[in-house]
């Protein structure tokens, strides 16, 4: 008796992993119908014979099947898990040898493009990425929602060395960071539309976004390495907890949060991004006649 195809097999998993449909409606077949013939398997998935057999001998390229020698040809699905063992192997040497290729290749030019992040994903790995790779000074002005998400990889940030300062909103207390809070009410909750995420690391790189209240869509959310606008997005930032400290509640490791805000300015601090500036554009001695 021919056994049809289980009608509640979806493919999509498996194609998402690289196998064609076609390739993937066979090896769920055969999980459950085991062995079969080439013929027997094109009218069980309703596919044509010649679609079905060249489908097969892919499959058995790709390790997922092995096929009976003989006249019959008898097709054998391997086990899923010893299947899903041989992708995730195969994925991870593959990983390895783009990683080597795209690094043998010679770096871009610098360009500080304003690139535009679309999905809430998008932001939050981006400035996790940002903050992972901070050397000396994270500056940031984070809504409850990003601050939620971003407090343990600031807090790792900090452990590491870095100086991170921060405005918060909701009474954050994030171990090794400095954060600001107005002690009356904030301004800034009454008619901002949205939640904001605003950070920049080292002068290096910036994101700016402006987040729906639930979290669940981007208004509108850029990033830029532009050493330039990073540098003027650190300074802004820095001038804004400046201007807050008298009016707000501190909480952090230092015991002079004075003493730390007076030196994160850019010009004071002096970060990797202004260094970078100043080397391609040069400073501002000439104009000084130095």
């Amino acid at each position: 008796m021919r056994a049809d195809m289980n009608s509640e097999f979806d493919p999509r998993p498996l194609q998402s992993l690289g196998f064609s449909e076609i390739e993937a409606l066979i090896y769920g077949y055969l999980v459950e119908n085991s062995p079969a013939t080439g013929y027997r398997i094109s009218h069980a998935i309703g596919k044509q014979p010649a679609n079905t057999y060249k489908a097969i001998a892919s499959l058995e390229e790709k390790e997922a099947i092995v096929i009976e020698e003989g006249e019959s040809r008898l097709c054998q699905a391997l086990p899923p898990d010893e299947l899903l063992d041989n992708l995730e192997r195969r994925f991870r040497l593959n990983r390895l040898e783009a990683d080597r290729e795209l690094k043998s290749l010679s770096s871009p030019s610098m360009y500080g493009g304003l690139f535009h992040l679309k999905t809430i994903e998008q932001v939050i790995q981006r400035a996790r990425i940002m903050v992972d790779a901070a050397n000396e000074i994270i500056l940031c002005d984070l809504s409850p929602g990003p601050c939620k998400y971003l407090a343990g990889a600031l807090s790792e940030a900090a452990a590491s060395g870095v100086i991170v300062a921060c405005h918060v909103y909701a009474g954050e207390e994030i171990e090794g960071v400095h954060t600001l809070q107005f002690i009356d009410s904030d301004p800034a909750l009454d008619d901002w539309p949205g939640q904001q995420v605003s950070i920049v690391v080292d002068s290096v790189e910036h994101l700016l976004g402006l987040l729906a209240m639930d979290m669940k869509t981007v208004h509108e959310a850029v990033w830029s390495s532009s050493n330039f606008l990073s540098c003027m997005h650190h300074n802004n930032i820095a001038a804004e907890l400046q201007a807050i400290s008298p009016m707000s509640k501190y909480s952090g490791p230092s015991d002079d949060v004075d003493k730390i805000l007076g030196r994160i300015s850019l010009m004071q601090f002096r970060p990797a991004g202004l260094k970078k500036l100043i080397q391609r554009f040069g400073s501002g001695d000439a104009l000084r006649g130095k």
